[in-house]
């Protein structure tokens, strides 16, 4: 559990001959692996250096702030060096670095060790206050390349989708001659849920001149790499296969057939941060033990996998978020000290407010959405003015009829939809899509008035009411495609995009949609 805690997660055998092994013929003869581990990395180099460079084991270098030296005896204590890779002496120069960084998220990084390293290297800052511990590793690592070294580094998938991990690609392309990326879908560290990334940077020194991207189950299935443009490589997220397919789908969505994106016709927000759930959300007989009077509590999602229930029961059965006013603490003494004894008050979220126990709740939504979900995410109808937390969306639409609100609703479940929710959103350990407010707003939507949605909107709430959300999307998809005229090819097309994206994710070999 520690190792997880560190983010450390010690890298397979099988996979490090797999990282190793495109620099066979131009490794060089001085390695370093700045987070070393086990030896995996190094040992798997060593094994070329001997076959093909028929030199000594000698050459390998690594440093690690917990080391595990059993498999790495054999090398000079001088190479392998237990301290961290930011107090490394840069003027230890390699041709080439491997590397498995630790995974450390931003959240629980020491801040006083992030502003050490950025006192001391400049070139971090580039990576915002937002970014990982590995993308760290990463700039740091380029610091000790001869001209034309190399890098290659397994990374979680961030390194193609996270904010923060744009600026470093943009830069990694500045000054590598070559690109070469593989996004792998199984698990390759026990207990960890991190799908990986492999890297490979070659000739240090030299502006880009190819960008080549793959995506694969895993290491042992047949890899196809293919050519990615510059403007994708420094994109919000890396569209890492059929990204010319996808692109014409969704560019003909919209010259031709009416398509819009849905900022064109709402607002998305997060929902509701309290900063602390259990305190200020609880059941109303609860609330109403606690001294709470009706007009102080509001009807709340808190979870995505309500959606069901509250189109069937409504606010019947949620939960309720306690809102209070400047006078109410007079009469509520008791509820806001007990906040106070369990330190709810000092919370990141609680000092921001001006009254700590006064969430602000904004006005009601028209309709909510998924922010994490695995498959077929929906709009829900708000159709007994509650509220949600921050696990949901809220989407305000504009000028908008009842009519009109319709046929947004179905659009967004027509596969066309769900191929530009998939290609603009993220994802994350066990498969899960993340859809941030700016994916959703660039989702893709008919808009129209014509009363002839009514009945087909109806159906498809019926289904959505008992988690029939594939047989809902069958259904929106028939019935866009026929009314505004898309043509089988072009369905068939997105079907195929929407099913190879949703495979990837899902580690499945096929998905049926």
């Amino acid at each position: 559990m520690e190792n997880k805690k560190n983010g450390i997660y010690y890298t397979p055998p099988a996979l490090a001959d797999y990282l190793v092994k495109p620099f066979e013929n131009i490794m060089g003869e001085k390695i370093l692996d700045p987070s070393y581990g086990e030896g995996s990395l190094l040992l798997a180099a060593g094994r070329i250096l001997k076959n093909i460079y028929r030199i000594y084991e000698t050459h390998l270098f690594g440093c690690d702030t917990q080391p595990v030296n059993g498999l790495l005896r054999h090398l000079p204590k001088a190479n392998l060096r237990e301290i961290d890779f930011f107090d490394f002496p840069s003027d230890n120069m390699f041709q080439t670095i491997l590397m498995n960084p630790p995974y450390i998220r931003h959240s629980i990084q020491d801040l006083s060790k992030i502003y050490k390293y950025r006192i001391n290297y400049p070139q971090l800052k580039i990576l915002n206050k937002k970014a990982d511990l590995w993308a760290f590793f990463l700039v740091k690592a380029v610091s000790h390349l001869y001209v034309g070294g190399n890098i290659g580094a397994i990374l979680p998938w961030a390194f193609l989708q996270a904010d923060y991990a744009k600026p470093l690609r943009k830069w990694l392309s500045e000054i590598f001659l070559e690109i070469n990326v593989v996004a792998l879908n199984s698990k390759y560290f026990e207990k960890a849920d991190e799908r990986v990334v492999i890297l490979w940077l070659k000739g240090y020194g030299s502006k880009c001149i190819s960008i080549k991207t793959a995506s694969s189950k895993s290491i042992e299935s047949t890899i196809i790499f293919t050519k990615l443009s510059f403007q994708n490589w420094i994109s919000d997220r890396v569209s890492y296969f059929g990204v010319n397919n996808i692109d014409k789908v969704l560019k003909r969505c919209k010259s031709e057939f009416g398509f819009t994106e849905l900022s064109d016709h709402a607002e998305v927000k997060i929902g509701i941060v309290t900063g602390a759930v259990d305190y200020f959300i609880m059941t109303k007989q609860k609330a109403m033990e606690i001294g709470f009077k009706r007009n102080q509590l509001v009807p709340i999602l808190t979870r995505p996998n309500e959606f069901t229930n509250y189109i069937k029961t409504g606010k019947k059965e949620l939960k309720f978020l306690i809102s209070l006013n400047v006078n109410d603490h007079l009469n509520h003494k008791n509820y806001i000290e007990r906040g106070i004894e369990n330190n709810i008050h000092l919370r990141a979220h609680s000092v921001l407010r001006e009254h700590w126990y006064i969430v602000k709740l904004n006005e009601v939504p028209d309709a909510f959405f998924q922010y994490r979900i695995k498959k077929t995410p929906f709009l829900l109808p708000n159709h007994d003015k509650v509220q949600s937390t921050n696990s949901i969306h809220r989407v305000y639409f504009r000028d908008v009829t009842e009519i009109e609100k319709k046929w947004i609703i179905v659009s967004i479940l027509s596969i066309p939809s769900q191929l530009s929710v998939e290609t603009n959103s993220k994802t994350y350990g066990r498969g899960i899509l993340k859809i941030e407010p700016k994916s959703l707003k660039n989702t893709l939507v008919i808009r129209r008035n014509d009363p002839i949605i009514i009945s087909i909107y109806e159906k498809i709430i019926a289904l959505l009411s008992v988690d029939k959300k594939e047989d809902a999307m069958e259904l929106a998809s028939e019935f866009i495609s026929k009314e505004i005229g898309i043509p089988e090819d072009l369905m068939r097309l997105a079907k195929e995009e929407l099913s190879k994206f949703q495979a990837l994710r899902l580690t499945k070999d096929t998905i049926l949609i």
